[in-house]
């Protein structure tokens, strides 16, 4: 099952945590001693929306739901790295080509940035890469290749207070791979969280 072709990238692909690992361990070094004794753990988990864009919308897949888990460690006042699970589901109604329920789930890792703090709001910027993939209950043979494939994310949004430890976290993002087989899974997202700071 042309698993020369699928060799290579699947060597990249075992790669891959190892390295956001590394350059995890290599922040933390580089913030110093200080910053070790000020090293805060959050939890967050998240809803929204999910907006089709590029084959997806054009395969007739519709708005779904968006559901995501990450656990983060502050390791700088601004800097926060990221890891978690998500799940990104597309309604396929007539004419939508993607077969029964199609989403794309998997992994994401990589770095917010606070860049504002009007007040109690603190507003960041984050970016990152996923490893998802692709799939429906009935493949109709226009989702891709159906492995996980890395592509990127990128995103907007905001930590509000709203009790000790607690934040409520309005937020866009944006995520694109390809999916294989010259299919592209591009989409926005619309959704908001609570961060729970563990300390």
């Amino acid at each position: 099952m042309n698993t020369q072709i699928k060799n290579g990238p699947a060597r990249f692909k075992a790669l891959w945590m190892p390295v956001i690992l590394l350059a995890t361990g290599g922040l933390w070094l580089l913030t110093g001693q200080e910053a070790h004794a000020q090293v805060g753990f959050a939890v967050e988990g998240r809803g929204g929306v999910t907006f089709p864009q590029g084959d997806l919308s054009d395969a007739g897949a519709e708005a779904g739901l968006s559901l995501g888990a990450e656990l983060q460690a502050n390791f700088h006042r601004n800097v926060t790295a990221y890891a978690g699970i998500h799940r990104n589901s597309f309604n396929c109604d007539d004419g939508c080509t993607l077969g029964d329920d199609p989403r794309s789930t998997g992994i994401a890792a990589g770095l917010k940035y606070i860049f504002h703090s009007p007040g109690d709001i603190h507003v960041w910027g984050r970016g990152g890469i996923v490893a998802d993939k692709l799939e429906s209950d009935s493949d109709s043979g226009n989702l891709g290749s159906g492995d996980r494939e890395i592509g990127f994310e990128v995103g907007l949004g905001g930590d509000m207070p709203i009790a000790p430890r607690l934040f409520l976290v309005p937020s866009v993002g944006f995520t694109r791979y390809d999916a294989g087989n010259s299919f592209t899974a591009s989409f926005f997202t619309l959704g908001v969280g609570l961060h729970y700071h563990i300390r």
